[in-house]
Formats: C-alpha cells, structure tokens, sequence
C-alpha cells in the first residue's frame, strides 16, 4: 500500500500532460482530460465544458475563450481521499497546469 498523501493546496512544477478527448453532452461539447495527478499519483478526470460557472471574486471558472497555446489549469480532482480535506473540496489539494489540448479537439489548425 502506498504512502497517503495529505491535502495541501500546492502548486505542482511544471506542465503535465494528459490524455485529451471531446465529447458531446446534449449538443454542447466538453473537454475531457485525463491522467494521474503528479502530487499523489491518482488518476483523474477534469471537464472543461462550454457552460462557465460565476466564481464569488468575479470572472468565469475554467473558462477559456481562445483555447490557445497556454496551459489549462485546474485542481487535483481525483477520487481518493487526502486528509485533512475540506468537506466541499475534491483531491489532494494540488494545482496543476495542463498543456493544452490537441488543436484538433478545439476547431485551430
């Protein structure tokens, strides 16, 4: 059995890359990237679809109007539970910037 890691809401180095895919939810397409979280080795799954929730500061969580070269970012979602997490939270706490999906899966060249 494998060391548990703690929740800490940390940034994890550099760029990671995961598994991009599309799919279509009732006529809008969702990004679906997928791997396992550099922090705590769990794999993951994170949604960025075309309805952006307000976040309570103002601005749009996740969204991204131009998908562009820039990594995405997001919070470790995995299963696993990481002590001592929030009651509202998801994952080990880690924030991770993803390199962009393939160009094919968002309408560039």
């Amino acid at each position: 059995m494998s060391p548990v890691t703690e929740y800490r809401r940390e940034r994890s180095p550099g760029v990671v890359t995961f598994q991009w895919t599309a799919e279509d939810n009732e006529g809008d397409r969702e990004l679906i990237a997928a791997g396992t979280c550099p922090v705590c080795q769990c794999p993951m799954r994170r949604s960025f679809g075309p309805v952006q929730p307000l976040v309570s500061k103002g601005g749009f969580l996740g969204r991204r109007q131009d998908p562009g070269p820039e990594p995405w970012t997001t919070s470790c979602r995995c299963e696993s539970y990481h002590q001592p997490r929030p009651a509202n939270a998801r994952g080990c706490g880690a924030l991770l910037s993803l390199a962009p999906p393939p160009a094919s899966l968002t309408g560039g060249s």
